[in-house]
């Protein structure tokens, strides 16, 4: 019986509904493809920047150039005061300053230690952040030179050797899983789960067909789980048809295995099909049941831990997100991509979003085996 009812789902769904087709399949591969073209870059490069030199000595020159011929940064603007920036800045012309103020050499030279003033604008914060630390690295490198030729001149002593005075101790920087800091890497995987969880969302709200209470109760049976096992599969389906257009279009780096990525997915695609299905069941309402599956859905896709993790976010919403099926997959989901985790590393999630599905899906068919609808279809009585 479930098996026959599971057939006859799947075909509804291609043959009748055409709308389900384009918000599960279309939409996804819409968004993979969008997402794809728009971080092709991988990293931020020519970050728009102004430049203030007071000093205008062939220092301050050489410490300009350093940015400039970065791939990082583009200078386009040389300005005179700090309102100019400001102004530019706020118009969004530039996105970060460079101010050296006079006797920059002077002050070098008798060993005044001089200071530049770098601006950023906080309204941006991927592009601060990349700023923020490639400014970094290049005003460390260009003051060790300057330090390493005083210490050369003053001790008479090689700049081999001047250099080893500076480096007393090294130290190195390694990231793992994603060395360039790719944005794509990061954000790509997250943005396909998060669309497609709530494409799934909207589309099993229009999953019941309330004329099942016209039906003995008997045939009743193993609607609801039919109901999760199809549009599971429809997920599952879209999920690895984006997938491997990330993989194999656009060059998204996947070091996990297939198995261990279907076992998750499909442990989600239960768990929200389920929990969306009781929506659909408690409202005979279309147009009520898809908003209440977007409130239930849609701000979880970005709220649960993808992008800014759950240890920063207050007491209470950590508590609550504890429960969140997205929560126990997304950042699982982005570390199959970049680390190759296995399921053993995120069985407990697997047994979360199992457990979820399972309870929601004997709901669900306790509501429909027990409700009973007057022949009219305008009253349900429920006999519990």
């Amino acid at each position: 019986m479930l098996k026959k009812t599971f057939k006859n789902e799947l075909k509804s769904l291609f043959q009748r509904n055409i709308m389900v087709l384009i918000i599960l399949f279309i939409l996804p591969l819409f968004v993979t493809f969008m997402l794809g073209i728009e971080l092709n870059d991988e990293t931020l490069t020519n970050i728009p920047m102004a430049v203030i030199d007071r000093d205008n000595s062939e220092l301050s020159r050489d410490l300009i150039e350093s940015f400039d011929s970065n791939e990082i940064f583009s200078v386009t603007q040389y300005l005179n005061t700090e309102t100019e920036l400001e102004e530019m800045m706020k118009n969004s012309k530039v996105r970060m300053g460079l101010v050296i103020h006079e006797g920059f050499y002077e002050d070098i030279v008798t060993m005044q230690s001089p200071s530049v003033l770098m601006v950023y604008d906080g309204s941006h914060m991927s592009l601060t952040g990349t700023a923020k630390s490639k400014a970094t690295e290049i005003l460390l490198t260009y003051k060790a030179a300057i330090s390493m030729k005083q210490i050369s001149a003053r001790l008479g002593i090689s700049e081999d050797n001047a250099l080893k005075i500076l480096n007393m101790f090294s130290f190195q920087h390694v990231s793992l899983y994603n060395e360039n800091k790719s944005y794509e890497k990061f954000l790509a995987p997250i943005f396909l789960a998060g669309c497609i969880q709530s494409a799934l969302a909207l589309s099993v709200a229009l999953g019941i067909d309330h004329n099942i209470y016209m039906l003995d109760r008997i045939k009743r049976k193993g609607y609801f789980t039919s109901k999760v096992l199809a549009y599971s599969v429809m997920g599952i389906a879209s999920f690895f048809i984006c997938m491997f257009f990330q993989v194999f279009l656009f060059g998204l780096p996947f070091e996990g295995s297939i198995i261990d990525a279907l076992i998750l997915i499909a442990s989600l695609c239960i768990a929200v099909s389920s929990f969306g299905l009781i929506i659909s069941l408690l409202f005979p309402s279309k147009q009520i049941a898809v908003v209440a599956c977007g409130i239930a859905f849609i701000p979880n896709s970005i709220m649960a831990g993808s992008t800014w993790p759950l240890i920063s976010m207050p007491v209470g919403y950590r508590a609550f997100a504890e429960y969140v099926p997205f929560a126990h997959f997304v950042n699982q989901f982005r570390d199959i991509y970049l680390k190759g985790i296995t399921v053993q590393d995120f069985s407990s999630d697997i047994l979360y979003l199992i457990g979820f599905g399972a309870a929601f899906t004997i709901l669900g068919e306790l509501v429909i085996y027990i409700t009973d609808k007057k022949e009219n279809g305008n009253e349900m009585n429920e006999v519990f």
